[in-house]
């Protein structure tokens, strides 16, 4: 029968669980301390994965709702300087009407026209100068083409977007001239007024229609974006509860470890012992 003393069994194997658990207890710890259950890929590199992509959508739905944001506050000052263009138009209407009377005389309609110029150059310079950021809105030459198409980054992804369209509304192209001074030139203003209202009309309700897109897809986007950050927030947030029993049992079993492993030490230098007795 053969007797060996050279290899200590016990303290090996004492020694390998209490370093598992040791390295259980610096992983639990670090969970604990920055409450992320993704702190490196050996942890679970799929899960990391799906929570950085997770991570980066949440932020462009962010970005996109600001930019949203963004063209909201454009819309708005389109609209607040063609409302103004709009109460100047029913101001020469109103005028061209007061000339159109029969009991007004050649110096009435003159002062008359006067104040028609004013107001036609008026609109002509809120229509050339409204502008957003340095971007022209109200001349035809606003958008990434310069072609009064503006498109918006709604959300995160490519073909998340919002296209509306500012025409040109400047005097030049609406309504470059109206003269009362002359029967023809008052029958002829109306409809070419009426015709530079409707145009300012139909411009203003494309431009509430987007504005009413803009926050609906605010609404949208704010929504989904809860419940992706509500999905990464599974994947990566520790459950503390669960990873505070586990340190502790980890712990636990590091220090019956390394007990085990100087017992198992003891054990082998009593039997040394024995042999020089």
């Amino acid at each position: 029968m053969s007797f060996s003393i050279n290899t200590n069994v016990g303290a090996l194997t004492a020694n390998f669980n209490s370093s598992s658990a040791s390295s259980a207890m610096d992983r639990g710890l670090s969970a604990l301390s920055n409450g992320s259950a993704l702190n490196s890929t050996s942890f679970n590199a799929a899960g990391l994965a799906i929570a950085n992509e997770m991570s980066a959508q949440v932020q462009g739905m962010g970005q996109g709702i600001m930019n949203s944001n963004d063209s909201i506050g454009m819309i708005q000052i389109a609209d607040g300087a063609m409302q103004g263009m709009n109460e100047n138009l029913e101001r020469i209407r109103t005028l061209t009407l007061q000339a159109s009377n029969g009991t007004m005389s050649s110096g009435d309609r003159e002062i008359i026209q006067k104040e028609i110029d004013s107001l036609l150059e008026s609109n002509n310079d809120i229509a050339k100068t409204t502008s957003y950021n340095g971007i022209n809105l109200l001349d035809g030459t606003g958008g990434s083409n310069s072609d009064g198409v503006f498109t918006t980054q709604s959300g995160a992804d490519t073909g998340n977007n919002i296209s509306f369209k500012i025409d040109d509304v400047t005097m030049d192209s609406l309504l470059s001239s109206v003269d009362v001074t002359t029967q023809a030139g008052r029958d002829a203003a109306l409809g070419d007024i009426d015709s530079a209202m409707q145009v300012i009309s139909e411009v203003s309700s494309e431009l509430g229609a987007s504005q009413n897109a803009h926050m609906s897809s605010i609404r949208n986007t704010s929504v989904g974006r809860i419940n992706v950050a509500s999905a990464e927030s599974q994947i990566r947030d520790i459950d503390f509860a669960k990873e505070s029993m586990n340190f502790s049992q980890q712990n636990i079993m590091s220090q019956i470890g390394s007990f085990a492993q100087s017992q198992a030490n003891a054990s082998q230098a009593n039997v040394l012992n024995l042999f020089q007795s």
